[in-house]
Parts: structure tokens; C-alpha cells; sequence
């Protein structure tokens, strides 16, 4: 049986679906990580250790958390369900955070990844219609 972390596995998952790596881009919090989609560079996923007080849960250990990005009205049917809270650090209408304890099953955890990925690509300019030639 597979002994890894949810972080871990689920850092695996994004190493080998998106091909992007974990950036550790502060000093002072050696654990918390960014994963940017490579065209945009823009942010779709970072993990954190936080401790609970800051997340209003009762507790002493620091937890795994990630915050994903994700729309308003999916923020608002997730948040009701254990393992999902209102985005640690991140704008609260546009992220969410899932706790990596193993109480949001992986499986639901990746489709919401795919959806924070796909939402900071770069978007497709359209062209306009060229008049045709006489």
C-alpha cells in the first residue's frame, strides 16, 4: 500500500499531468509551494502548511492545504463539504482551499485541478473575419 501524503501525491499528479513543478518562492515558509501553467505563468495551485487557528479549525499540528482557483458558484456548493474552506491568503471569490488530509478524496480533488489550470491559460484571441475578395 502506497504510504505517501496526499501533498505528495497529488504534487505527483501535477508533476506528471501538467509538467509543472513546485516553486518554493519564500524563504521564511520553506513548505509552501506555487504551480504556475507554463504558457501563462500565472498561479493555478499552491500548497501550504498552515495551522489550523488561522483556517478556524480547532487543532495544534500545521495541515497541508491547497488552494485552487476556481468560480464563484463552484466555491459556493464545495464550501458546505468537509475538507473544503474559504481560500487561506487568496481572494475568497475566486479560490478555495481543500485540506490534504485525506477527507477530499484525490479523485475529487483532480477535476478542480484541471479547472484552475484551464482558467489560466492564455486565451485564444479570436480573428476577425476577414471581408472576402471580390
Amino acid at each position: 500500500m502506497n504510504q505517501s501524503t496526499q501533498r505528495e501525491r497529488i504534487t505527483q499528479y501535477i508533476r506528471d499531468t501538467y509538467g509543472t513543478e513546485a516553486e518554493y518562492l519564500w524563504a521564511d515558509s520553506p513548505g509552501n509551494a506555487v504551480f504556475r501553467h507554463p504558457a501563462s505563468r500565472k498561479w493555478y495551485a499552491a500548497m501550504m502548511r498552515v495551522l489550523p487557528e488561522k483556517l478556524g479549525l480547532a487543532g495544534e499540528d500545521a495541515l497541508d492545504v491547497m488552494d485552487i482557483k476556481c468560480s464563484t458558484i463552484m466555491i459556493g456548493s464545495l464550501l458546505p463539504t468537509k475538507g473544503f474552506l474559504p481560500a487561506y491568503h487568496m481572494n475568497k471569490n475566486h479560490w478555495i482551499s481543500v485540506v490534504l488530509d485525506d477527507s477530499v478524496s484525490d479523485s475529487q480533488i483532480t477535476p478542480l485541478l484541471e479547472l484552475s489550470y484551464d482558467s489560466v491559460a492564455p486565451k485564444c484571441k479570436k480573428q476577425r473575419a476577414q471581408p472576402a475578395e471580390e
